[in-house]
Parts: structure tokens; sequence; C-alpha cells
């Protein structure tokens, strides 16, 4: 894929699940030899000696780079949730829109686990955007949800529909999990449309806030990309093992939300949880020698010149 970065936007605590993001990546042959951006305001990730072996460059963000982000509304955001810069940490994925001399930009959250290869012809087709379509939380109960309500046929309707890729309404309901961006959709034009419709309008989170800014590009093309690619965790957990077994090798990459297997805490692990856990003990001898045969990663730093490294 000529032209193309990956984009990852993250803080300290996703250097642990990226390891194995990567690792998986890697052992499916997908997206190799593709440069990576790794775009953050925390100097712990510029001073990761793996992010730094891995990565093209890294755009550590000062106070000039996150003001425009202080405009962004946050009446519908959860007090605990916000940042010194915005209502969310994740309303910096919006850095992603802004030009980078690259013709495709590929942003994956680092949450995220590779089960089986990418297509990555798919990928690269003439579309503007490519995103998967949001599936209501409220279909997919997990854990201690109310499942009173639960319409299993209604549920597994809103998966199968999304089975394969289609052409839809751009930006209609996005998960931005995982986003191909090329072309008219990579300006610094659209990323000021982007901090614009925050700033204009109150959103709960960044997706819709982004949905609505994919609609707004002029002559959007949108590919709606099959479930596969931003495989929610809470759909495999609501819907179980069984039917996760059923479709194991069409995952794509799978998505650990809501629940971080890196994080457990008192929850006891389930399948979804072993299997990250597998990867991830299974990465450790691959990220060490990644880390020792190091890099030529070029650090773009815009904190000030008292900040250090």
């Amino acid at each position: 894929m000529n032209d193309t970065a990956i984009l990852f936007v993250m803080n300290w605590k996703y250097i642990r699940p990226l390891k194995v993001l990567l690792y998986s990546l890697y052992k499916q042959n997908s997206l190799q030899n593709i440069p990576i951006i790794m775009i953050t305001d925390d100097k712990r990730v510029a001073n990761d000696p793996f992010i730094r072996a891995v990565s093209h460059s890294i755009e550590l963000m000062g106070e000039d780079e996150l003001a425009p982000f202080s405009s962004i509304r946050g009446e519908k955001v959860a007090e605990k949730l916000k940042v010194a810069f915005a209502p969310k940490y994740t309303f910096l994925k919006f850095s992603i829109f802004k030009e980078r001399g690259f013709k495709r930009h590929i942003f994956i959250d680092a949450d995220m686990l590779c089960l089986n290869p990418l297509d990555e012809e798919l990928l690269a087709a003439d579309y503007h955007v490519k995103a998967m379509k949001e599936v209501a939380s409220s279909h997919f109960p997990i854990r201690a949800e109310d499942r009173s309500k639960f319409n299993e046929a209604k549920s597994l309707a809103s998966v199968t529909r999304a089975f394969e890729p289609q052409e839809n309404a751009p930006g209609t309901g996005i998960n931005s999990g995982f986003v191909v961006l090329e072309n008219g959709a990579i300006s610094d034009d659209v990323f000021d449309l982007a901090i614009s419709v925050a700033s204009s309008e109150a959103f709960g989170a960044e997706q819709p806030a982004t949905s609505e800014v994919i609609r707004r590009i002029p002559d959007c093309k949108f590919l709606e990309l099959p479930i596969w690619y931003n495989a929610r965790r809470r759909v495999f957990e609501s819907l179980g093992e069984a039917f996760f077994d059923q479709h194991a090798d069409r995952i794509k990459l799978l998505h650990y939300t809501p629940g971080k297997p890196w994080v457990l805490g008192d929850r006891t692990p389930d399948y979804l949880d072993k299997l990250w856990l597998k990867w991830e003990q299974d990465s450790l001898e691959w990220v060490d020698e990644v880390t020792i045969r190091g890099g030529r990663c070029r650090i773009k730093c815009y904190m000030s010149p008292n900040w250090r490294l």
C-alpha cells in the first residue's frame, strides 16, 4: 500500500496493548512495511523504546497544538472523562485528518487484536472514507446489564447485515476504532472542520462528531467496512463463545471494548481475555527483538524548549 501511513493516537495506558496489536499484525502479515506515525501528548509514549523502534515519526504535541481542542463543547461528556485540553481524550483523534504528506491514513485503536489477514485491496479501494458502522450497545447486553429486553434475533440481524462491505450514506454512525482516510478526507481544512463541528454542537463522544464531519466532507465517497474490521468485544461477549467460534476465521480486528484484559481488576477473565493474554505471552520475544533492533524514528516535539524527553 504505497503512500500510506498507519496512525495511532494514544497515551501511555495503551503502550502494552499496542505491542500485542503490532505483533498480531506481524503474524498475520498485514499492514507490514508501512510507516507508523504516533500522535500523543504524553512524553512517556515518546520515550518508550518499543514505540521509538516501530515508529516512522512521533508527534509529541505541546500546548499550541492542543489549544484548538479546548474549544470543543463538553456538556454531554461525563466530568470524570475530561482532560486538560478537551472534554475527552479521544477527541484528539481529529488529528488523523491533518495532512502529513501521505495519500492514505489508516487509523487503528491500540486496543485491537488482528486475528486474520486484512484485505489490503479492500482497504485501498477508491473511497474517501472507509469505516465500520456502529452497532447499538443496547442490543448487546453483557455481564450485569439487564437482558430482560434482549432480542437475540434483532441483535443477530444487526450483525449479519454488516458481514460484507457496502456503500452507505457517508458517515452514518461510524465506529472510529478503525478508519481509512484518503484524498479529500485528509487536509488541514477537514481538521479545522472537525474542530468547528465539535465546538458548535455538544456531542457525548468523539465518534458521533466524527460521523458528522464525514457527512460534511464535500463529495465524500464512503464505504462501510464489514463488521470483521472492527469486531467489538461486546458483540461476541453478548452472543456467546459459540457465536465467536463460528466466525473466528472471519474476524480481522477484534476490538476490546468494553473490557480490557490488561486491566482486569477483580473481573474474572473470560475466553476473550484469555485469548488476548495468550497473544501477549506469545509476543514477548518478538517485542524484545524489535526493541533491541531499534529504528530511526523522527520525533516532532512541539513542546516548549524547557520540556525535555
